[in-house]
């Protein structure tokens, strides 16, 4: 479905879109179906990027293994900061962070569609706290927003 925006051959970039290129990917959200659990670490001050993606990591597995969820696919980023994350996942489930039924796999973005609906609605959610604006109600209805204090 979100292939149909996206330039041929690759994938389709929030950033990318330009505001009048938002508007109809937007539109396609609600279509997929699908719950979105958003994890913002803020204020991001004096705090390395890399420490704050793995404190929102680690929310994240754990609301997602309270839900029951079994399987997460990534957009793979280099192998080494995938060995990160996968690292991540092991030092979390060794902690009793999560349980032994929540699997991780990563994919390149081009070749998983379903994969560009997080960076839409990260780069929506992004865009609307930025602007200090409210979400589209029709994304919004769909999304778990948790801010988490760094």
């Amino acid at each position: 479905m979100l292939a149909r925006f996206a330039p041929r051959g690759n994938k389709l970039h929030w950033r990318d879109l330009g505001e009048a290129g938002k508007k109809p990917v937007m539109d396609a959200i609600p279509e997929l179906c699908l719950h979105h659990v958003v994890v913002i670490g803020a204020p991001m001050i004096g705090i390395r990027q890399e420490r704050v993606r793995g404190r929102c990591f680690e929310r994240l597995f754990w609301e997602l293994d309270q839900a029951g969820v079994t399987k997460v696919v990534f957009e793979s980023r280099t192998p080494h900061q995938d060995q990160t994350d996968l690292r991540r996942i092991d030092g979390l489930r060794s902690r009793g962070v999560i349980t032994g039924d929540l699997r991780a796999e990563w994919r390149r973005g081009a070749e998983e569609p379903l994969l560009w609906a997080a960076d839409i609605v990260l780069g929506a959610v992004g865009d609307a706290r930025a602007a200090g604006t409210e979400l589209d109600a029709r994304v919004a209805v769909s999304i778990q927003e948790i801010v988490i204090s760094l």
